[in-house]
């Protein structure tokens, strides 16, 4: 019994600390609010970039199209990115933003950049962290394509009290822990209040590719829906700029286990705003949602 409470009062005091954290953050950056467009429809397909999502679009292609979509970081690189035409976009990969024309290293970003500039002809919302601003990429964009407007979103993240925590994702202060891009999306479009967001090629089985080889280096090959197989290898994933160090397998794990706790949280996060997320991914590690079974029907507008 003294055990319990002794764990009782020290969950309280972290929780408060944390709490006070976020408080101090928000603050600091409190003019940066996230700000959204209204929903276009009551459902919305959030596409991950994972490889099962060339069975999603093959087999629910029109599904899909009925709905609000949303895609996420390289998908620009595939062909069928101009046959959907989705109406919202959003990048959270801080690589993004620190690109310039100098940029060498960086052919993916660049090829981005070039589908929105030359390619983008019907009206995209782009959502970025708002450190973004002022960056390289978003400058070309806003000169170069009137089609994409940006909308910049508070990435602060904020822990605590649930109900705190809650109430400031739902008025744009702050944000849980978006380990990957498919959690600030899914953030975000909890907060434009969806009633329904179907989530597909959320593979998130990157551990089915992690090798480690006679010098402990840490390899993971990154297979994307637009990849060609046969072309991705397995690569070190080094934890410093001068690409000495790969990650250790407990980093790496770690890392995993703030992904899957992110599901989690999003998911009770989305039942206190009362949006239903459905997993409709061919294949997924994602335990947190409910899975969904496409039909061949398509949804209501």
């Amino acid at each position: 019994m003294l055990e319990a409470a002794f764990n009782s009062i020290s969950q309280f005091l972290g929780e408060l600390f944390k709490s006070l954290l976020s408080l101090i953050k928000v603050v600091i950056r409190g003019r940066h609010r996230t700000r959204l467009p209204a929903r276009q429809l009551p459902v919305c397909s959030v596409l991950g970039n994972g490889p099962s999502l060339n069975e999603s679009l093959t087999e629910h292609f029109d599904f899909i199209r009925r709905t609000e979509m949303v895609c996420v970081n390289n998908f620009a690189h595939a062909d069928i990115f101009l046959r959907l035409k989705p109406q919202n976009y959003v990048i959270s990969d801080p690589n993004y933003f620190v690109f310039t024309e100098q940029t060498t290293d960086r052919d993916d970003i660049r090829r981005t950049l070039s589908v929105f500039l030359e390619q983008v002809n019907w009206p995209m919302t782009l959502y970025v962290p708002h450190f973004a601003k002022g960056s390289y990429l978003l400058g070309q964009i806003e000169r170069g394509n009137p089609q994409i407007k940006p909308v910049y979103f508070n990435y602060t993240v904020v822990s605590g009290f649930q109900r705190l925590t809650y109430w400031l994702y739902a008025n744009g202060y702050g944000m849980p822990q978006a380990q990957t891009v498919i959690i600030a999306a899914l953030t975000l479009m909890i907060n434009r209040q969806f009633e329904t967001i179907y989530l597909f090629g959320a593979d998130t089985s990157w551990h089915e590719q992690i090798r480690l080889n006679d010098q402990n280096q840490l390899l993971i090959k990154q297979i994307h829906f637009y990849d060609k197989p046969s072309d991705v290898k397995h690569e070190p994933v080094y934890s410093d700029k001068f690409r000495q160090r790969t990650f250790s397998m407990a980093s790496q794990f770690l890392s995993l286990h703030k992904v899957f706790r992110g599901y989690e949280v999003i998911r009770h996060y989305a039942d206190s705003r009362g949006v239903t997320i459905l997993n409709a991914s061919a294949k997924s590690y994602i335990d947190a949602f409910e899975r969904a079974q496409i039909a061949n029907t398509v949804p209501s507008k």
